[in-house]
């Protein structure tokens, strides 16, 4: 997105958006090591890749064997 200034965020975009400003701290940060990454987007996929999306879009998945 950052490449592209003058574009609209992808619904996909929308809703990872939203969903982070859903989380509390502990989430994010949760969600931000799951990814292994400090970036939002890569916690929405990681978020994405572990199928909590599909049948709760917030739902908490506790980490197992970090």
């Amino acid at each position: 997105m950052a490449d592209e200034p003058n574009r609209d965020p992808t619904a996909d975009e929308m809703a990872g958006m939203q969903w982070w400003n859903s989380l509390t701290e502990a989430e994010r940060a949760d969600w931000l090591v799951r990814a292994q990454s400090a970036v939002p987007a890569e916690a929405w996929a990681a978020y994405k890749r572990h199928g909590a999306y599909d049948s709760h879009p917030r739902r908490h998945v506790p980490l197992i064997n970090l």
